[in-house]
């Protein structure tokens, strides 16, 4: 019977750490990249003036990667990803703006004939 009392606890200290982390991902992160191809995508990374972010993990068909570009007006900058099974580099120059309120969101296709496509979906205005 004294087991209970500290599974029940256990169980309400993970419920709070899964709040804590789904809450800091919806408030700081502002651009998101998702993979709409079939293919794995890898080494994402958004370059901008004086930064480099880079997403090193795999992304399968519908699965995205976030980052923090902050609040800016006409912010240049460009996204590249890996052909994780042929190794080939692509990548897109890309301008948006980024306030706290609004996300900025970026998919990566692949046609029937093997192109590659970076598309800006939404632009806040």
């Amino acid at each position: 019977m004294k087991i209970k009392p500290y599974r029940a606890l256990l169980g309400f200290m993970i419920i709070i750490i899964f709040m804590s982390a789904c809450g800091q991902k919806e408030t700081k992160n502002n651009l998101i990249i998702g993979n709409k191809s079939s293919e794995i995508i890898s080494n994402i990374a958004v370059q901008r003036v004086g930064k480099t972010d880079v997403m090193g993990s795999n992304l399968k068909h519908n699965e995205h990667c976030y980052f923090d570009m902050g609040v800016q007006e006409n912010c240049t900058y460009i996204v590249e990803f890996e052909d994780a099974n042929n190794k080939s580099i692509h990548s897109k120059k890309i301008t948006s703006n980024f306030n706290e309120n609004d996300i900025v969101n970026i998919n990566i296709f692949k046609d029937d004939k093997g192109k590659w496509s970076i598309i800006l979906e939404n632009q806040n205005k």
